[in-house]
């Protein structure tokens, strides 16, 4: 029943029957039925670039992780649900302790599976609705994802949540929600966006040292919780494969610096959250999907093939639809080059060594955190989305923003004020929500990105000229 669909996914027809138990224990637990399937296959063969063997073994880390959580109370002893944005490398932490030990982000899956793959996301977010989450008061569609996943018993109820209140504040007040209706622990790790611009990419020691605190006490909370150590090795270990799998990541980024570019966002952005909120999965097989998809995208470089026509206007994106692929590709369509993104671009001012020095896992945790522009402040924002549109030579900028997230609508306006009138390039504010396209589209949105491309196209020939 689903054997071209995970093939599609690269799994191995041996794998495939291996597999098969979980496969259908999970099929039947998330009620994917035939018709859904069926759909899937079309849509990765509209969506996706299958002709890369890469872009495959991605989709199928996405579904390896989706059977994963399905079965994870099952198969696991322990299991921690850490909400998206997540700290990468405490995600990574975890997972490697034990075995026992399960650690993911359930919303970011459900958008990866059951949005982008399925387009079966919407009953999930209903189910949010109707249970504490109300439509129509700005509500995160992750945040309902993660609840309705619960509400549905889709997902399993976690042993303890991992809340980051790293930029966002509704997060926490959902897990404090979860905790008070379903008894479920919350470990908050909390941060203040108080830094200026001027101060970007460098970080106080005050707020690392803040954010560094409570990290430390998240990990004593895990052990006690969990009654398994983290030793140092394993936080070693987790800053280490965090670097390669983020290091592979930015050769790929590198290379759509090209015309044309080898790959389209469609396919990148679902690498790049795979890095963004890792887990077992990702330990094991991301470094080498990674470096199959870089090998694939520099043959593409050299032959002088790509994604779109060369000479195109090349943007830069400051956010990306998450759940619905027709998004990306509507802009894609339209004649424009998207090169890269705000949200898994690292530029070098961030990786740069820092005039403060830290020694311990949870300061050097906290100062990577903080030195990125999204954590760093509205300020720190804005001059990373400068940088972008300076590094990749972009023609134009759509800013498109969750209307639902505070912390990412207060700096649209700003931005597209500071690139307009510092870079001299166009800036298009699309206002929408990327974890949840209930309330727009991609038809509802073409007529604003078709007029702003063919502008696009005008400058360039004029300049040219």
């Amino acid at each position: 029943m689903y054997e071209e669909l995970l093939k599609l996914c690269g799994f191995e027809a041996e794998e495939i029957e291996k597999e098969r138990p979980r496969i259908d224990k999970a099929f039947k637990i998330a009620e994917i039925c035939p018709e859904d399937i069926k759909r899937g296959e079309n849509r990765i063969k509209e969506y996706f670039d299958i002709e890369l063997l890469g872009v495959r073994k991605v989709l199928g880390m996405w579904m390896k992780q989706f059977i994963d959580l399905m079965l994870c109370r099952e198969e696991r002893k322990y299991v921690f649900y850490a909400c998206y944005p997540a700290i990468n490398r405490l995600m990574l932490a975890m997972n490697l302790i034990s075995k026992d030990m399960y650690c993911a982000s359930p919303e970011l899956i459900f958008d990866m599976v059951m949005g982008q793959i399925f387009d079966k996301l919407g009953h999930i977010l209903v189910a949010a609705e109707e249970n504490g989450l109300p439509p129509g008061l700005g509500m995160c569609s992750l945040n309902q994802a993660r609840l309705g996943g619960i509400v549905k018993g889709i997902v399993p109820k976690p042993d303890a949540l991992l809340s980051w209140d790293l930029l966002c504040d509704q997060t926490p007040k959902l897990d404090e929600f979860m905790h008070e209706v379903y008894g479920v622990p919350v470990i908050y790790v909390d941060n203040c966006l108080d830094s200026v611009r001027e101060e970007y990419p460098e970080i106080s020691p005050e707020r690392v040292s803040y954010l560094a605190g409570d990290i430390s006490m998240a990990l004593e909370e895990i052990q006690r919780l969990s009654g398994a150590e983290i030793t140092e090795e394993v936080l070693h270990t987790a800053r280490v494969e965090t670097a390669k799998l983020w290091y592979g990541t930015i050769q790929l980024l590198e290379l759509m610096k090209t015309d044309p570019v080898p790959l389209s966002c469609v396919d990148l952005m679902m690498l790049c959250y795979l890095i963004i909120s890792p887990e077992r999965r990702v330990l094991n097989e991301g470094l080498t999907t990674i470096n199959t998809l870089l090998k694939e995208a520099k043959e593409r470089v050299d032959q002088g093939k790509g994604k779109g026509e060369k000479g195109n206007p090349r943007i830069a994106l400051f956010g990306d639809q998450a759940s619905d692929p027709s998004i990306l590709r509507m802009i894609e369509n339209s004649g424009l080059t998207i090169t890269s993104t705000f949200l898994i671009w690292v530029p070098p001012q961030e990786m740069a060594k820092s005039k403060f020095k830290f020694t311990t896992f949870e300061e050097k945790v906290a100062q990577n955190q903080l030195r990125t522009g999204i954590y760093h402040g509205i300020g720190g924002c804005v001059s990373k989305i400068k940088a972008l549109c300076e590094s990749f030579n972009a023609d134009g900028l759509v800013h498109l923003y969750p209307f639902s997230c505070r912390p990412l609508t207060i700096s649209a306006l700003i931005v597209k004020k500071v690139i307009e009138e510092e870079l001299n390039i166009p800036v298009l504010v699309l206002e929408g929500d990327w974890w949840d396209t209930r309330d727009y589209s991609a038809e509802a949105l073409r007529t604003r990105v078709e007029t702003f491309a063919e502008m696009l196209r005008m400058n360039k020939a004029a300049k040219a000229a």
